[in-house]
């Protein structure tokens, strides 16, 4: 129904010239089930908005949603070109960019780089007074299963445990049978506020663990028109301030949930960004500027 609304009001006071230039469909990847909040939400949103600013340059568009699936065979889906113009929101690698053609922008801004703790019962005590990172890295980390995530922290001398399920997670480390579960600190809130009913969950928002982690819009190389699209629309909103507008709609209340003027910020490196095309570092997101202003 909000897609169908979006569509409507998108073709009132459109120029007849418009109506000339063929309608281009786009699809983005359905959220699953469990997974109504902003996260989710607002990559769907954000390439709407690239959309509507691209209008007038190249025509009218229509947005669908997949069918229901897991990140694998979305990965999988967009080597096969199976889906129209189908994009996904991705971590940005190497590897990644070999394989696919990506929207060289950061979808978030970066923001699910700085990561912020769930913490065990057990662990909390002494996870309270770490003062650096060596300390930090005496406590275990569960990550999903296949995460880059995970491969990023085991680089960087962490022991990482991988869950099968991202429920399971929040479980293993309310149950005590992990230290710490890291999780992007625009995601944070939304997932305290709807699991902590049903289990009890530990936040500690005095440390954050920051590795950039760029998440991107992949879609099959073929798709070449649409990526240009894409990448001119965000280009566009970026500059206007519509996407920081947007930003802050869905993610300025999570974000709200840590001081950064206080917390303790440690850094570590992602090595699995080696040879990716830097010019996304214009975009990404500074500590300062996640400080809400007065």
């Amino acid at each position: 129904m909000k897609l169908l609304c979006l569509l409507l009001m998108m073709s009132v006071g459109m120029p007849a010239n418009l109506w000339a230039k063929e309608i281009t469909t786009f699809t983005y990847m359905a959220p699953k089930e469990k997974d109504k909040g902003p996260r989710a939400r607002y990559g769907e949103a954000l390439l709407i908005l690239a959309l509507e600013k691209t209008i007038e340059s190249h025509g009218p568009y229509r947005i669908k949603l997949s069918p229901k699936m897991n990140k694998k065979r979305a990965l999988a889906s967009l080597e096969t070109n199976s889906l129209e113009n189908f994009f996904v929101k991705h971590s940005i690698s190497k590897g990644a960019s070999e394989k696919m053609g990506y929207v060289n922008f950061p979808v978030d801004l970066g923001v699910v780089g700085y990561r912020v703790f769930f913490v065990s019962p057990k662990a909390a005590a002494a996870f309270s007074q770490v003062t650096d990172l060596e300390q930090l890295k005496k406590f275990s980390i569960t990550q999903g299963l296949g995460w880059l995530d995970t491969q990023i922290l085991r680089h960087n001398g962490f022991n990482v445990i991988e869950g099968t399920s991202y429920e399971g997670l929040f479980k293993m480390v309310s149950r005590n049978r992990v230290d710490l579960l890291p999780r992007g600190v625009n995601e944070l809130f939304y997932e305290y506020r709807r699991l902590s009913k049903n289990m009890p969950l530990i936040v500690n928002t005095s440390i954050v663990l920051y590795y950039p982690l760029p998440r991107f819009f992949f879609t099959n190389k073929q798709n070449v028109a649409a990526i240009e699209r894409i990448q001119t629309g965000l280009e566009i909103a970026y500059k206007d301030g519509s996407v920081h507008k947007l930003w802050r709609e869905y993610y300025a209340e999570s974000v709200g949930f840590v001081d950064f003027k206080t917390a303790k910020i440690f850094k570590i490196e992602n090595p699995f960004l080696e040879g990716v095309v830097d010019s996304y570092k214009q975009y990404i997101i500074s500590p300062g500027q996640l400080i809400p202003p007065k």
